[in-house]
């Protein structure tokens, strides 16, 4: 706690007194690179600084006493406590970093991945400031700029200059410190987010091919990678029925839930009548609520009606509880509509299914993708409904009966870290990437309506 306290005092001192040397050097109206430079050097910079000649004589020059006034004094004291706080700030962690990596070969593999990051992008960046400052802009120079070094020489030789050089063409000029500590900052945040992003990734990898049971690797990647665990996941495993059980429950869930919700918004979106405003705020209440207040009333009433056991039976719980987000979302895209459509429509002779088939409809493809998209995801991704209802044998039922054969994904691959009996990291892992994989391509499949969906439906109608 010493060395933080005595680190802020320091860098207080030090910014205090570039702030007056600064205040100094602007009353005798020096603009001198060099002499700024200087006026930074603690204690010496005062003394320097205070003895330079006066460049051009302003009125009043020479005299002190404002610089030495109440109210500037407690102006500069917290600037430069701010400046020290924040420099503070930045030094701590970055010390701590550097200890931890020093006793800890995992963080410094971390930071290695982090530091090289930040020069591909850091190079990136330049080169495509670079091409623009000659006047070439695209996602070609973007990915030149991935090639160390010698994309610099690559935009040179191929992309001649297109503008003067007072607009600024040559290399140096990307190279200037504040262009380049800028850069440093903005792909700095980036680096960072991508080794929080990639390093789990790379490490689920590197777990599926380590072929360990009940043991975590602790490297990133293993020795003698192979593909065991994919092999035990298909013939040890039920995983192909559980597989199975979760993709019905999505199609089900996105078929059925998106027409419905669909058909209800429209009600609520182009019709009027009596307790319309009322369920729509009643609809709003019960999207507040999760869903695992209901979890035992959704027990007795499964029991009651003998759905335990039964996937497919979850669809009727995933489609209501979908219902009032969705409905609102929907809605508020349909309220963008004009009603103009509806109502040359209807004078052309079309009745309301038509104007909702023929117009609706197609114009609300973005948001229905959205809907039937989100709605598709959400059984592969659900733990506690299926493991709270799929862990009862259904009705009638004889005494090896396999209770296994009715699991969805979730429940079956948290079985392989959750159950000590049947502990398998590696075959979680590689069941993960199997299920992530689908998932990650239809979300870049679907990418452009997700958006949009997104934000049209996310305006107030």
């Amino acid at each position: 706690m010493w060395y933080i306290l005595i680190l802020f005092i320091i860098l207080w001192a030090l910014s205090y007194q570039y702030l007056l040397n600064k205040d100094i050097l602007k009353i005798k109206n020096i603009d001198n690179k060099k002499d700024h430079l200087m006026s930074y050097i603690p204690i010496y910079g005062f003394i320097y600084v205070k003895k330079l000649e006066y460049y051009k004589k302003l009125p009043d020059s020479g005299n002190y006493n404002y610089l030495i006034s109440f109210q500037m004094i407690i102006k500069r004291i917290g600037v430069s406590a701010l400046i020290s706080l924040g420099i503070t700030l930045v030094i701590i962690p970055l010390g701590l970093i550097t200890y931890l990596q020093s006793q800890n070969n995992h963080l410094r593999m971390l930071v290695l991945y982090f530091v090289i990051i930040l020069v591909i992008l850091l190079n990136q960046g330049l080169t495509v400031d670079f091409a623009k400052n000659r006047g070439y802009e695209g996602t070609k120079y973007g990915l030149i700029g991935l090639i160390p070094i010698i994309s610099f020489i690559i935009i040179h030789k191929t992309c001649p200059q297109t503008r003067s050089y007072d607009e600024g063409r040559k290399l140096i000029d990307v190279f200037k410190p504040k262009n380049v500590l800028t850069r440093l900052l903005i792909q700095g945040q980036v680096a960072l987010m991508a080794v929080i992003v990639i390093v789990p990734v790379v490490y689920i990898f590197g777990m599926a091919f380590s072929d360990l049971r009940s043991n975590i690797p602790s490297a990133i990647w293993p020795k003698n990678p192979n593909l065991n665990s994919f092999k035990r996941l298909f013939t040890e495993t039920k995983f192909t029925t559980w597989y199975k059980n979760t993709i019905i429950i999505a199609v089900i869930n996105m078929v059925a839930g998106t027409v419905i919700i669909t058909g209800a918004a429209y009600v609520f979106a182009r019709f009027s009548f009596k307790g319309k405003k009322a369920g729509l705020l009643s609809i709003l209440v019960l999207q507040a609520f999760p869903s695992f207040m209901g979890l035992l009333a959704m027990y007795v009433l499964f029991w009651k009606f003998g759905l335990l056991g039964k996937p497919t039976a979850l669809t009727i719980l995933y489609i209501g509880g979908s219902i009032p987000g969705n409905l609102w979302l929907i809605k508020g895209f349909l309220d963008q509509i004009p009603r103009d459509l509806d109502e040359s429509a209807e004078i052309d002779g079309a009745s309301k299914l038509k104007i909702f088939t023929k117009i609706i409809l197609p114009l609300s493809i973005p948001i229905l993708t959205f809907v039937a998209v989100s709605m598709f995801m959400g059984p592969w991704m659900d733990y506690m409904l299926p493991g709270y209802l799929l862990n009862h044998p259904p009705k009638g039922a004889g005494p090896e009966y396999d209770i296994q054969q009715q699991w969805t994904l979730a429940v079956g691959i948290f079985n392989f870290i959750n159950d000590q009996n049947n502990l398998d990291y590696s075959a979680f892992a590689a069941a993960s990437l199997i299920v992530g994989m689908p998932i990650a391509i239809l979300y870049m499949a679907f990418q452009k309506y997700l958006i949009e969906g997104i934000m049209a439906g996310a305006t107030k109608g």
